[in-house]
C-alpha cells in the first residue's frame, strides 16, 4: 500500500467514475485528503477525507491491509463495487451497517425566499477563530472543521455559519470540504437544541453565501431527514446509493 502523489492520483481518477461525491473531488484535485493504491498504477484506489471512497477492481489483500491500517473507529465506506462492499462487511462483521444515502444533482439550488427570527439568547455568526475552536472541542461538532489543516486553513478555504446560544455554539452549517468550484456541506446541531429549526437557518445562510461567491454548495444526504431539508432548500435528488457505516 502506497500513498499516491498528485500525478498518480490524476492517473487513477477514472477508477472512481461511479462516485460523484465532491469530497472525493477534493481528494482527486489534490486539495485535501489522501489517496492510496496497491501500486503506483493501481487497479483499485482508496481516497480518505472524512469518508472512505473505494474505486476500481477488488484487491482483497490491499483492501484488508488498508482496513487493518485504518482501525476500528466510526467509519463510513463508499464504493460503487458490490464485491468491495461485501468484503468490507465480511471484515467488520456485526460492526458493519448498511446505510441508505442520497446524492443530490450537482447544480445550483433554487434557494427559496425565507425569513426568520431567532429568539432571545440565540445569534447567527459566521465562523471565526472562536467558533472554530468551540467546534473542535465538542464531539457533536468537530466534523465541521476537522478535515482542514487547522484554523487558518479553514478560514482561508472553508466557509461556515454557526448559531450560538449565550455565545456557545449549538448548531452550524460548514464546508466539510472544498474543491475548485465549491464546497461539500455538513450540518449538525447539539442534541440539546434539536427540533427548533436551527439547522434550516444555518444551512440557508451557508448556501446563500456560497451562491453569492459563485461556488456550488454540494449536498450529500446521509439520511432522509437531511434529504428533506435539502429539497426544501431547492436541491433535487439525483440518486440513492449504499454506504457502509462501521460502529466502533
Amino acid at each position: 500500500m502506497i500513498k499516491l502523489n498528485l500525478q498518480q492520483i490524476k492517473n487513477s481518477a477514472h477508477l472512481f467514475k461511479g462516485i460523484s461525491d465532491t469530497a472525493l473531488t477534493s481528494c482527486l484535485e489534490g486539495l485535501m485528503g489522501d489517496v492510496y493504491g496497491e501500486s503506483e498504477n493501481p487497479k483499485m484506489a482508496i481516497a480518505v477525507l472524512g469518508y472512505i471512497y473505494i474505486g476500481g477492481i477488488l484487491d482483497k489483500a490491499f483492501l484488508n491491509e488498508f482496513m487493518n491500517f485504518i482501525g476500528n473507529g466510526h467509519l463510513v465506506f463508499i464504493s460503487d463495487n458490490k464485491e468491495i462492499r461485501d468484503e468490507i462487511i465480511k471484515h467488520y462483521g456485526e460492526k458493519a451497517h448498511i446505510q441508505r444515502r442520497f446524492e443530490t444533482i450537482k447544480e445550483f439550488p433554487n434557494l427559496p425566499e425565507y425569513s426568520y427570527k431567532l429568539t432571545d439568547g440565540f445569534a447567527l455568526k459566521r465562523f471565526d477563530k472562536d467558533l472554530y475552536t468551540q467546534a473542535m472541542n465538542e464531539n457533536w461538532s468537530d466534523g465541521f472543521c476537522n478535515n482542514f489543516n487547522g484554523c487558518d486553513d479553514f478560514l482561508k478555504n472553508g466557509l461556515g455559519f454557526g448559531i450560538t446560544y449565550n455565545d456557545k455554539l449549538v448548531c452550524g452549517a460548514t464546508s466539510f470540504s472544498y474543491y475548485s468550484s465549491g464546497y461539500e456541506v455538513i450540518i449538525a446541531t447539539n442534541p440539546d437544541f434539536r427540533k427548533r429549526g436551527l439547522a434550516r437557518i444555518a444551512s440557508y445562510e451557508f448556501i446563500k453565501e456560497s451562491l453569492k461567491q459563485g461556488r456550488l454548495p454540494s449536498w450529500d444526504a446521509a439520511h432522509e431527514v437531511s434529504l428533506h431539508l435539502a429539497e426544501w432548500l431547492g436541491y433535487k435528488l439525483d440518486y440513492e446509493y449504499t454506504g457502509i457505516s462501521i460502529q466502533a
